[in-house]
Parts: structure tokens; C-alpha cells; sequence
């Protein structure tokens, strides 16, 4: 068990404009930062950096427990060096908890935790499986075939009892429930589906087609697509909120943010992100690459990682707008929200 911490720092705030009269949202943003090896815990409200955490190679999605105490971060290792581990922080104490060794089980990504806050659920694109590892024993409990190639990014119900995940390789999104024995359903949708999505119901599967530039919205009681919605460069990341009316879409290549009503699927807000402060290391050349996207526990907050400009984003889902900037590491990719609420404190060493 490993109790380390690069840095605290307080009082670093970036505001991208006034939200006064609006209100922020309270809690703690986690990001993780794939070139730098780390993982930034930040205080939502003042965009101030709390802590910064080592991590495996690679770090690149991330998931909070549904009591926002704990974090994790799938480390997907670099070129050449596939990564077989997680990274489990308190959020809480703003520490290290564990380094999870997933051993034969290559290249983590997509997460969430399952009911109870003790299992989470995480893809492995070299096993073409969702593992379920048990937090507290550090070990894989359980595995469940993908059905698929590519496994990356994964959604599940707010029940917990249907996953959906997107294979790449095989333009298929598969549906299974997490604690059941059988294969689960496969569902052909478009071209690299990277993105995916689950309404907390559980009825319909938000998948984006990487090479087709379109999102599908799949009935998963007929397993049919219901609607195409159009108009992207690359849909690369989307969420829907917690009370199931607003899915948020992010777009590196349009250097856009999308925010859709769930359930007509019509546009709400279109959000430009301005190119200002690009970094070198920018994925997509000239844009501020918008990229990992999660809602905060009440619906009202967009959190999205710009990996152009090493920043995260706050947007107000009721305004359509960016309200604040804060600084993130290298390359900031997966992004997680705990509703925990740190007090001020002075630097901590």
C-alpha cells in the first residue's frame, strides 16, 4: 500500500469568465494526466489543485464510487508497453490507497463502480473482457467475454444490472448484465464506435462512430437503432446526467461541445472552445481538443478535459456555457466527479 503525493497545492484558481449570481458547483474534480503519470484531484467550486497523485504508465480513464470516497485510474500503459494495473486514491484524504495488479489482464480502460462501491467493472482490450475487481482484495473476482474487439469504453445502468460497451475493431457495442453467466447481446452499430453511453434506465446505448462521425441511439429492448444525430468531426467521449434528460457530446476535431435533450435527442447547445493557449503535445493540431466529459451528481455541471490546453472545463448545462478553467497536468484525459467537499487548508507537504 503506498501513501505518496507529488504535490498539494491551494489557491491556484482559473476562471474562464464570472458566474456570478450563478453559482459553481461544489465537489472535487479528478483527472487523469497521460503524459506526466499522474492523477489531479481539484476543487470544483474554486479550481484550485488539491492534490497531485503518481500513477501507473499511461493513466487514461477514470471512476468515483457512488459515495464519491474513492477513485480509480486505468493504467493503459504507453507504446510498445501495454499496462495491466489501476491506481486506487482516496479522494477523501487526498492520497494514494493502492496500486491493483491486474497481472495477464492488458490494457485497462473503461471503468465504473458497481452497487455497494466494492467491485468495479473495467475493460481490458487485450482479453476482449470486462473484468470485475474486487477494491478491497485487490484482485479480478470475475471476468465476463466483450464479445468484441477493441473494448474501450463502457456505461452502465443506475441499477447496475445492464453494461454496454463499444468494440472498435468490430463497429458492435455489447450488452450484458454484470453478475449474469451468459454472453450477453452484440449489437452492430457503425464504423469504430469509441464513445459510449447508457441512459440510467437502462433503455437506450449512446454510441459514437469514430470513422463515421455520427452518434447512434440504440433501444436496447429491440436492439435497434432509433436515431442518428449528425453534424460531428469525431464524437469521441458523451455522457448522459443522473436524471436522464441531458447527454453531453465532445467533439476534439470541431474543438465542440454538444449538449443534447436525452430523450428527444434535439440539440440544446452548441459550445465552441476557444484555441487560445494551445500546448505543443495538442492531439488534434490548432484545437484545444475537447475530450473526457463527466456530469455532476445533480445534472447541473459538465466537467470536460481540454488535452490541447491542460485544462478542465466547467460548463453550465443550463446556461450552455463555459463558466471556469483549471489547470490540469500533461495530456489531461479521463475525467470523474465526487461530490465531496474539501475545506481550505494551507499547503500540505
Amino acid at each position: 500500500m503506498t501513501h505518496r503525493a507529488i504535490r498539494i497545492v491551494v489557491g491556484v484558481a482559473v476562471a474562464a469568465s464570472s458566474a456570478r449570481g450563478q453559482g459553481r458547483p461544489r465537489g472535487t474534480i479528478v483527472v487523469s494526466n497521460m503524459n506526466d503519470n499522474t492523477m489531479m484531484l481539484v476543487d470544483a467550486e474554486s479550481g484550485r489543485t488539491l492534490a497531485t497523485l503518481p500513477t501507473g504508465e499511461g493513466p487514461h480513464e477514470v471512476a468515483v464510487s457512488h459515495d464519491g470516497r474513492h477513485a480509480v485510474v486505468s493504467n493503459y500503459g504507453v507504446r510498445g508497453k501495454p499496462g495491466h494495473s489501476l491506481t486506487l486514491i482516496d479522494v477523501e484524504k487526498l492520497d494514494t490507497l493502492r496500486t491493483i495488479d491486474l497481472r495477464d489482464y492488458q490494457r485497462p480502460h473503461g471503468m465504473v463502480f458497481l452497487p455497494g462501491d466494492t467491485l468495479l467493472a473495467v475493460t481490458s482490450e487485450v482479453s476482449r473482457a470486462v473484468l470485475l475487481v474486487d477494491l478491497r482484495r485487490g484482485t479480478v473476482v470475475a471476468t465476463r467475454p466483450s464479445s468484441g474487439r477493441g473494448t474501450h469504453m463502457l456505461g452502465l445502468s443506475a441499477r447496475g444490472d445492464r453494461l454496454v460497451m463499444g468494440n472498435i475493431s468490430d463497429g458492435t457495442i455489447t450488452v450484458l448484465d454484470p453478475f449474469a453467466t451468459d454472453s450477453g447481446r452484440v449489437i452492430r452499430v457503425a464504423a469504430q464506435p469509441e464513445g459510449v453511453a447508457i441512459s440510467p434506465d437502462g433503455a437506450f446505448a449512446w454510441a459514437g462512430s469514430n470513422r463515421d462521425s455520427v452518434v447512434l441511439v440504440v433501444d436496447l429492448r429491440s436492439a435497434a437503432v432509433v436515431d442518428t444525430l449528425r453534424g460531428f468531426g469525431l464524437p469521441y467521449r458523451m455522457a448522459i446526467s443522473p436524471d436522464g434528460r441531458t447527454a453531453v457530446v465532445t467533439d476534439p476535431i470541431k474543438a465542440r461541445v454538444r449538449v443534447f435533450d436525452a430523450v428527444t435527442r434535439r440539440q440544446r447547445f452548441d459550445i465552441a472552445v476557444a484555441a487560445d493557449s494551445l500546448v505543443a503535445t495538442a492531439e488534434v493540431a490548432g484545437s484545444p481538443s475537447p475530450e473526457g466529459v463527466t456530469i455532476s451528481r445533480d445534472s447541473r455541471w459538465a466537467f470536460v478535459t481540454l488535452q490541447g490546453r491542460n485544462r478542465v472545463a466547467t460548463i453550465d448545462l443550463e446556461r450552455g456555457a463555459i463558466i471556469a478553467l483549471a489547470p490540469t497536468g500533461n495530456w489531461s484525459d479521463g475525467v470523474a466527479f465526487s461530490p465531496l467537499v474539501h475545506p481550505s487548508r494551507g499547503s500540505r507537504h
